[in-house]
């Protein structure tokens, strides 16, 4: 019984949490984001050595394309037409680079959905960066060949999120598990 008076009150409690997200803009004034950003580097850090690359998910090594020479300028505003049709070519190519199950539709609207296609897009909250909104310990993370890039490089993030796909990662993604 005690059991299920926790749930019930677990789950009213995470629901009222969920419908609050995103927070009201005036609440994310009262935090202390340099505090928390401090806090996050010295655990980043003092943070455990991921696993030997033998225990992360096998890809075929491939000649990655380099994202730098190929990128198409940052956006921090609404993005223009020729912008996004660059982007759909890149998802285009990163899928046959990082072949995934979903389709190349599903990764736009997940973009779409994180970013509304803006490169340069902070979510301080987080914080998120970027087309597909990573934090910097996923950027950094030894799945993704793409690190050395900036994480700001929107073809960087374009490859990263269709090898994370490939590695069934997708879960990652509150706009690939709740659509917008």
């Amino acid at each position: 019984m005690r059991l299920l008076i926790v749930l019930i009150i677990g789950g009213f409690l995470g629901w009222i949490a969920g419908s609050l997200y995103p927070a009201p803009q005036a609440w994310l004034t009262k935090v202390n984001l340099p505090g928390i950003q401090e806090r996050l580097n010295t655990a980043q850090q003092t943070a455990p050595q991921p696993p030997p690359a033998a225990t992360m998910p096998a890809s075929t090594p491939v000649s990655l394309p380099t994202p730098s020479t190929t990128t198409a300028p940052a956006h921090s505003g609404p993005v223009d037409a020729q912008t996004l049709a660059q982007y759909r070519a890149w998802i285009h190519d990163a899928r046959q680079l990082h072949p995934y199950a979903d389709s190349e539709d599903r990764m736009y609207a997940v973009m779409m959905c994180e970013s509304r296609g803006q490169a340069t897009l902070v979510n301080r909250a987080g914080p998120y960066t970027g087309l597909f909104q990573y934090g910097t310990a996923t950027w950094n993370g030894a799945w993704n060949s793409y690190r050395t890039q900036s994480v700001l490089d929107p073809h960087a993030q374009i490859l990263a999120t269709a090898l994370a796909w490939q590695n069934h990662m997708q879960e990652q993604w509150g706009c690939y598990t709740h659509p917008q």
